[in-house]
């Protein structure tokens, strides 16, 4: 595909350019009903800022996790070209990391803004998707988070630093792009009428993990780990889908005392 372009003799890389563009639209979507709640458009712009801090931190974070076993057997490259191995540990990002570095960074969210944790969760957990499936277009023009090779389904990515370009790989980020998209549309829709904002968060997450853990079985890139059997991505994406019932059963427990 197309992972960067050049103006005026710089370079551009289009995955970071969609990275930012997805938080902006995101922020600009959740305006759209946030007056409901309280929250203007500043307040979301300061969410991209913080959030996006969490996303970046959390994401980069648990790519270095994944990368650290590789990372110890080639230890010796970091005498031999110190940069290119930090670049190699931490030069991805991995979405749930990423996910719960939101997450981490959404208390210090609340506390500057003056807004509890359950209004903004109502706000802007139905834009998540939203902006992973613009941020999973990134990963498509940079070949990063491909499938694997097949002759009808596969593309090629000929320009792709990651991917290798001359066998057709199954773009597996645009079907997550659908994905989301698809977990948008219903969510933002669901959302409509209120909901308690635990229902919205365990919606997204096990809308989500089910998604994704089905389609790691068509992802064919090297840099994704394992875990037993599993990738970490379909490890983690039954951590969530468990933990988000458990969030539900605890939260149906405590209505029931309180009547």
């Amino acid at each position: 595909m197309f992972p960067s372009f050049e103006i005026l003799g710089r370079e551009f890389h289009l995955y970071h350019i969609l990275g930012i563009i997805a938080l902006f639209v995101a922020a600009g979507v959740a305006s759209l009903r946030a007056k409901k709640f309280g929250m203007d458009f500043t307040e979301l712009l300061i969410g991209v800022i913080i959030l996006g801090a969490g996303l970046l931190v959390g994401g980069v974070f648990v790519y270095a996790l994944v990368q650290a076993p590789a990372a110890w057997e080639n230890r010796h490259m970091f005498s031999q070209a110190p940069w290119l191995f930090l670049q190699r540990v931490f030069g991805g990002m991995v979405f749930y990391g990423g996910l719960f570095g939101v997450m981490a960074a959404m208390p210090l969210y609340a506390k500057f803004i003056k807004k509890d944790i359950p209004t903004i969760l109502r706000v802007i957990v139905p834009v998540l998707p939203l902006a992973h499936a613009i941020m999973r277009v990134g990963c498509f023009f940079a070949g990063c988070c491909h499938g694997m090779p097949h002759e009808t389904l596969g593309v090629y990515f000929p320009h792709s630093a990651v991917a290798p370009g001359d066998i057709r790989l199954i773009p597996v980020q645009l079907y997550e792009t659908a994905l989301n998209l698809i977990i948008f549309v219903i969510l933002w829709m669901w959302s409509n009428k209120p909901r308690h904002h635990l229902h919205l968060v365990a919606f997204y997450g096990i809308t989500y993990a089910i998604g994704r853990f089905s389609l790691e079985f068509l992802r064919g890139d090297a840099h994704r780990g394992q875990v037993f059997a599993l990738s970490t991505s379909q490890f983690i994406s039954i951590l969530v889908v468990v933990a988000c019932i458990i969030l539900l059963l605890i939260n149906k427990m405590r209505s029931k005392s309180a009547h």
